[in-house]
Protein backbone atom coordinates (compact mmCIF):
# COMPACT_ATOMS: atom_id res chain seq x y z
CA UNK A 1 0.00 0.00 0.00
CA UNK A 2 1.49 3.56 -0.82
CA UNK A 3 0.90 6.09 2.16
CA UNK A 4 2.20 9.54 1.17
CA UNK A 5 1.66 11.79 4.48
CA UNK A 6 3.14 15.21 4.23
CA UNK A 7 6.38 16.07 5.95
CA UNK A 8 4.65 18.92 7.10
CA UNK A 9 1.60 20.44 6.85
CA UNK A 10 1.74 24.28 8.13
CA UNK A 11 -0.71 25.33 4.82
CA UNK A 12 -3.24 23.76 5.51
CA UNK A 13 -5.48 27.23 5.83
CA UNK A 14 -3.61 28.50 3.27
CA UNK A 15 -4.39 25.83 0.99
CA UNK A 16 -7.81 26.20 1.61
CA UNK A 17 -8.04 29.78 0.38
CA UNK A 18 -5.74 29.09 -2.55
CA UNK A 19 -7.95 26.50 -3.75
CA UNK A 20 -11.45 28.42 -3.27
CA UNK A 21 -10.25 31.28 -5.10
CA UNK A 22 -9.60 29.33 -8.37
CA UNK A 23 -12.08 28.98 -11.34
CA UNK A 24 -12.01 26.30 -14.05
CA UNK A 25 -12.29 27.44 -17.39
CA UNK A 26 -12.50 24.22 -19.61
CA UNK A 27 -13.12 20.45 -19.81
CA UNK A 28 -10.18 17.61 -19.87
CA UNK A 29 -9.39 14.05 -20.25
CA UNK A 30 -6.28 12.65 -20.26
CA UNK A 31 -5.34 8.84 -21.01
CA UNK A 32 -2.11 7.48 -19.19
CA UNK A 33 1.39 8.14 -20.06
CA UNK A 34 4.06 6.27 -21.73
CA UNK A 35 6.38 3.78 -19.51
CA UNK A 36 9.09 4.86 -20.87
CA UNK A 37 12.12 5.19 -18.34
CA UNK A 38 13.13 9.23 -17.14
CA UNK A 39 16.73 8.96 -16.62
CA UNK A 40 18.11 10.93 -13.72
CA UNK A 41 21.68 13.45 -14.48
CA UNK A 42 24.56 13.16 -12.77
CA UNK A 43 24.15 16.13 -11.23
CA UNK A 44 20.76 15.64 -10.83
CA UNK A 45 20.87 12.35 -8.71
CA UNK A 46 23.96 13.64 -6.55
CA UNK A 47 21.61 16.86 -5.73
CA UNK A 48 18.98 14.76 -4.56
CA UNK A 49 21.48 12.32 -2.95
CA UNK A 50 22.58 15.24 -1.07
CA UNK A 51 18.89 16.54 -0.38
CA UNK A 52 17.66 12.96 0.88
CA UNK A 53 20.43 13.26 3.79
CA UNK A 54 21.12 9.19 3.35
CA UNK A 55 24.21 7.61 1.50
CA UNK A 56 22.80 4.03 1.08
CA UNK A 57 21.66 5.55 -2.56
CA UNK A 58 18.52 5.06 -4.42
CA UNK A 59 16.55 1.80 -5.08
CA UNK A 60 15.39 3.32 -8.35
CA UNK A 61 15.26 7.37 -9.79
CA UNK A 62 13.45 9.05 -12.27
CA UNK A 63 13.40 12.83 -13.55
CA UNK A 64 11.39 14.95 -16.24
CA UNK A 65 12.04 18.63 -17.37
CA UNK A 66 8.39 20.33 -17.07
CA UNK A 67 7.09 20.95 -20.48
CA UNK A 68 5.27 23.81 -19.04
CA UNK A 69 7.71 25.22 -16.86
CA UNK A 70 11.10 24.62 -18.88
CA UNK A 71 12.55 25.87 -15.51
CA UNK A 72 11.84 23.16 -13.49
CA UNK A 73 12.65 19.61 -13.13
CA UNK A 74 10.65 17.28 -11.56
CA UNK A 75 12.57 13.94 -10.13
CA UNK A 76 11.41 11.24 -7.47
CA UNK A 77 13.26 8.27 -6.34
CA UNK A 78 12.80 4.92 -4.09
CA UNK A 79 14.91 4.63 -0.85
CA UNK A 80 15.36 1.53 0.74
CA UNK A 81 15.18 2.08 4.44
CA UNK A 82 14.38 -1.73 6.09
CA UNK A 83 13.85 -4.65 5.51
CA UNK A 84 15.53 -7.70 3.41
CA UNK A 85 12.96 -9.71 1.44
CA UNK A 86 10.64 -8.92 -0.81
CA UNK A 87 7.45 -8.50 0.56
CA UNK A 88 8.52 -6.72 3.71
CA UNK A 89 10.37 -3.93 2.41
CA UNK A 90 10.07 -0.81 3.51
CA UNK A 91 11.07 2.78 1.19
CA UNK A 92 10.98 5.97 1.47
CA UNK A 93 9.29 7.83 -1.94
CA UNK A 94 10.16 11.21 -2.45
CA UNK A 95 9.09 13.33 -4.66
CA UNK A 96 10.80 17.18 -5.79
CA UNK A 97 11.40 20.17 -8.09
CA UNK A 98 14.59 21.25 -8.81
CA UNK A 99 15.93 23.88 -11.11
CA UNK A 100 16.73 22.94 -14.26
CA UNK A 101 20.12 24.86 -14.82
CA UNK A 102 21.26 24.41 -11.10
CA UNK A 103 19.85 21.20 -9.72
CA UNK A 104 18.79 23.23 -6.19
CA UNK A 105 16.28 21.22 -4.86
CA UNK A 106 13.55 23.86 -4.52
CA UNK A 107 10.51 21.84 -3.15
CA UNK A 108 9.56 18.37 -2.18
CA UNK A 109 7.38 15.68 -0.40
CA UNK A 110 8.36 13.03 1.51
CA UNK A 111 6.15 9.78 2.41
CA UNK A 112 6.37 5.78 3.16
CA UNK A 113 5.58 2.98 0.67
CA UNK A 114 5.79 -0.76 2.58
CA UNK A 115 5.61 -3.96 0.88
CA UNK A 116 3.32 -6.58 2.47
CA UNK A 117 2.71 -10.65 1.83
CA UNK A 118 1.83 -10.80 -2.28
CA UNK A 119 2.40 -6.91 -2.66
CA UNK A 120 6.16 -6.48 -3.98
CA UNK A 121 8.24 -2.96 -5.67
CA UNK A 122 9.02 -3.51 -8.79
CA UNK A 123 12.75 -1.78 -8.59
CA UNK A 124 15.52 -1.55 -10.35
CA UNK A 125 18.36 -3.48 -9.80
CA UNK A 126 21.98 -3.51 -11.03
CA UNK A 127 21.49 -7.02 -12.64
CA UNK A 128 18.34 -6.17 -14.57
CA UNK A 129 19.75 -5.34 -17.91
CA UNK A 130 16.28 -6.21 -20.00
CA UNK A 131 15.75 -2.79 -21.68
CA UNK A 132 12.36 -2.93 -21.68
CA UNK A 133 11.71 -4.37 -18.34
CA UNK A 134 8.87 -1.54 -16.33
CA UNK A 135 10.44 0.93 -14.55
CA UNK A 136 8.84 0.90 -10.64
CA UNK A 137 8.07 5.08 -10.62
CA UNK A 138 7.71 7.23 -13.37
CA UNK A 139 6.37 11.15 -13.54
CA UNK A 140 3.44 11.56 -15.15
CA UNK A 141 3.50 15.30 -16.73
CA UNK A 142 -0.13 15.35 -18.03
CA UNK A 143 -1.72 18.16 -18.62
CA UNK A 144 -3.85 17.59 -15.24
CA UNK A 145 -5.30 21.24 -15.09
CA UNK A 146 -7.38 21.35 -11.87
CA UNK A 147 -8.14 24.81 -12.32
CA UNK A 148 -7.37 28.03 -14.36
CA UNK A 149 -4.58 28.42 -12.38
CA UNK A 150 -3.63 25.29 -10.95
CA UNK A 151 -1.12 22.32 -12.98
CA UNK A 152 -0.95 19.08 -10.46
CA UNK A 153 2.23 16.98 -11.71
CA UNK A 154 1.64 13.57 -11.07
CA UNK A 155 4.19 10.43 -10.50
CA UNK A 156 3.49 6.62 -10.90
CA UNK A 157 4.40 3.36 -9.38
CA UNK A 158 4.32 0.07 -10.03
CA UNK A 159 3.39 -3.46 -7.67
CA UNK A 160 2.79 -6.66 -8.27
CA UNK A 161 0.26 -8.26 -6.26
CA UNK A 162 -0.76 -12.23 -6.02
CA UNK A 163 -3.82 -12.30 -4.62
CA UNK A 164 -5.46 -15.16 -3.75
CA UNK A 165 -7.23 -16.71 -6.61
CA UNK A 166 -5.06 -15.15 -9.17
CA UNK A 167 -1.48 -16.23 -10.92
CA UNK A 168 -0.41 -12.41 -11.38
CA UNK A 169 -1.57 -9.22 -10.52
CA UNK A 170 0.14 -5.33 -11.64
CA UNK A 171 -0.92 -1.93 -11.33
CA UNK A 172 0.30 1.55 -11.57
CA UNK A 173 -0.57 4.12 -8.77
CA UNK A 174 -0.80 7.79 -9.38
CA UNK A 175 -0.30 10.29 -6.88
CA UNK A 176 -1.00 14.19 -8.08
CA UNK A 177 0.71 16.92 -6.61
CA UNK A 178 0.44 20.82 -6.17
CA UNK A 179 3.26 22.48 -5.96
CA UNK A 180 3.20 25.19 -3.56
CA UNK A 181 6.69 26.94 -2.48
CA UNK A 182 8.69 25.02 -0.69
CA UNK A 183 6.47 22.06 -0.57
CA UNK A 184 4.70 19.92 -2.82
CA UNK A 185 1.01 19.01 -1.66
CA UNK A 186 -0.29 15.40 -2.77
CA UNK A 187 -4.06 16.06 -3.60
CA UNK A 188 -4.30 12.32 -5.37
CA UNK A 189 -3.10 9.28 -3.39
CA UNK A 190 -2.86 5.55 -4.72
CA UNK A 191 -5.23 5.88 -7.57
CA UNK A 192 -4.96 2.50 -10.10
CA UNK A 193 -4.79 3.06 -13.11
CA UNK A 194 -3.78 -0.43 -14.80
CA UNK A 195 -3.72 -3.39 -13.62
CA UNK A 196 -3.91 -7.51 -15.14
CA UNK A 197 -4.14 -10.59 -13.42
CA UNK A 198 -4.73 -14.57 -14.45
CA UNK A 199 -7.09 -16.64 -13.30
CA UNK A 200 -6.12 -20.75 -13.43
CA UNK A 201 -8.42 -23.64 -13.75
CA UNK A 202 -11.25 -22.11 -15.27
CA UNK A 203 -13.85 -23.99 -17.29
CA UNK A 204 -13.28 -23.54 -20.75
CA UNK A 205 -13.98 -25.03 -24.46
CA UNK A 206 -10.57 -24.66 -25.74
CA UNK A 207 -6.76 -23.75 -24.40
CA UNK A 208 -5.30 -20.60 -23.82
CA UNK A 209 -3.07 -18.98 -27.24
CA UNK A 210 -0.74 -21.89 -27.66
CA UNK A 211 2.89 -20.22 -27.89
CA UNK A 212 6.03 -22.29 -28.85
CA UNK A 213 6.87 -22.25 -25.00
CA UNK A 214 3.31 -23.77 -24.57
CA UNK A 215 3.52 -26.16 -27.14
CA UNK A 216 7.03 -27.36 -25.68
CA UNK A 217 5.46 -27.45 -21.82
CA UNK A 218 2.61 -29.69 -23.50
CA UNK A 219 4.54 -32.03 -24.91
CA UNK A 220 6.68 -32.13 -21.59
CA UNK A 221 4.05 -32.61 -19.05
CA UNK A 222 0.30 -33.73 -20.18
CA UNK A 223 -1.36 -32.59 -17.59
CA UNK A 224 -0.70 -29.14 -18.90
CA UNK A 225 -3.00 -29.72 -21.57
CA UNK A 226 -5.76 -29.85 -19.10
CA UNK A 227 -4.70 -26.28 -17.54
CA UNK A 228 -6.92 -23.34 -18.40
CA UNK A 229 -6.27 -19.54 -17.88
CA UNK A 230 -8.46 -16.18 -18.21
CA UNK A 231 -6.21 -13.23 -18.45
CA UNK A 232 -8.18 -9.75 -16.85
CA UNK A 233 -6.79 -7.00 -18.13
CA UNK A 234 -7.95 -3.04 -16.93
CA UNK A 235 -6.90 0.12 -17.85
CA UNK A 236 -8.21 3.59 -16.68
CA UNK A 237 -8.26 7.22 -17.94
CA UNK A 238 -8.59 9.98 -15.93
CA UNK A 239 -11.08 13.09 -16.98
CA UNK A 240 -10.92 16.26 -15.63
CA UNK A 241 -14.61 17.13 -15.04
CA UNK A 242 -16.70 21.03 -15.54
CA UNK A 243 -17.91 20.82 -11.65
CA UNK A 244 -16.10 22.39 -9.15
CA UNK A 245 -16.00 21.77 -5.48
CA UNK A 246 -13.62 23.69 -3.09
CA UNK A 247 -12.09 25.65 -5.71
CA UNK A 248 -10.83 22.31 -7.47
CA UNK A 249 -12.60 20.30 -10.41
CA UNK A 250 -14.13 17.04 -9.97
CA UNK A 251 -12.11 13.84 -11.45
CA UNK A 252 -13.42 11.01 -13.19
CA UNK A 253 -11.73 7.58 -13.47
CA UNK A 254 -12.70 5.80 -16.44
CA UNK A 255 -11.82 2.33 -16.23
CA UNK A 256 -12.33 -0.58 -18.77
CA UNK A 257 -11.75 -4.09 -17.70
CA UNK A 258 -11.78 -7.18 -20.62
CA UNK A 259 -11.57 -10.73 -20.54
CA UNK A 260 -9.27 -13.04 -23.08
CA UNK A 261 -7.52 -16.50 -22.88
CA UNK A 262 -9.68 -19.43 -22.20
CA UNK A 263 -13.30 -18.22 -22.05
CA UNK A 264 -16.15 -20.23 -21.44
CA UNK A 265 -19.07 -19.28 -23.99
CA UNK A 266 -21.28 -15.96 -22.61
CA UNK A 267 -22.60 -13.38 -24.16
CA UNK A 268 -20.35 -10.53 -25.17
CA UNK A 269 -21.84 -8.24 -22.69
CA UNK A 270 -20.34 -10.28 -19.95
CA UNK A 271 -16.74 -10.17 -21.63
CA UNK A 272 -16.09 -6.30 -20.67
CA UNK A 273 -16.94 -3.95 -18.77
CA UNK A 274 -16.71 -0.13 -17.77
CA UNK A 275 -16.43 0.99 -14.33
CA UNK A 276 -16.71 4.34 -13.29
CA UNK A 277 -15.13 6.19 -10.12
CA UNK A 278 -16.04 10.07 -9.05
CA UNK A 279 -13.26 11.89 -6.80
CA UNK A 280 -14.13 15.32 -5.43
CA UNK A 281 -11.93 17.51 -3.64
CA UNK A 282 -12.90 18.26 0.20
CA UNK A 283 -9.84 21.51 0.64
CA UNK A 284 -6.81 19.24 1.60
CA UNK A 285 -7.10 16.89 -1.22
CA UNK A 286 -9.46 14.53 -3.66
CA UNK A 287 -11.77 11.19 -2.04
CA UNK A 288 -13.60 8.66 -3.57
CA UNK A 289 -17.15 10.13 -3.91
CA UNK A 290 -18.49 7.10 -5.65
CA UNK A 291 -17.00 3.84 -7.46
CA UNK A 292 -18.47 1.01 -9.15
CA UNK A 293 -15.00 -1.04 -7.71
CA UNK A 294 -16.41 -3.09 -4.54
CA UNK A 295 -13.33 -1.70 -2.82
CA UNK A 296 -13.48 1.65 -3.36
CA UNK A 297 -10.11 1.98 -4.03
CA UNK A 298 -8.00 -1.05 -5.69
CA UNK A 299 -8.13 -3.94 -7.63
CA UNK A 300 -6.94 -6.14 -4.06
CA UNK A 301 -10.43 -7.73 -3.93
CA UNK A 302 -10.33 -12.03 -6.07
CA UNK A 303 -14.06 -12.21 -6.71
CA UNK A 304 -14.66 -12.92 -10.51
CA UNK A 305 -16.92 -9.97 -11.67
CA UNK A 306 -18.05 -11.93 -14.88
CA UNK A 307 -21.14 -14.91 -14.60
CA UNK A 308 -19.37 -18.35 -13.90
Amino acid sequence: MLINKPKTNPFCCRLTALFNSCLLTCTLAFSPTSHAKQECSIDALEAMENDSGDVRGFSAAVCKQLPHQEQFTMGAYLQWTGGSYAGERRYTLRTVIMDTQTHEVIARHTGSLYERPGLTIVADTPDNKDPNSPAPLWIDTANYKLNSDTRALGVRVQAQQHPEGANEYKSDYLNLFVHQGRFLIPVVERLPLYYWKIWQNEPSGYHVARTPEVIKNETNDKAGLTKRYIVESGKGALHIEPKQYKGFADLKLLTKTKLSGALPKRTDSSQSRTTVTRLRFNGERYYILESGLSDKRDWQHSERWWKP
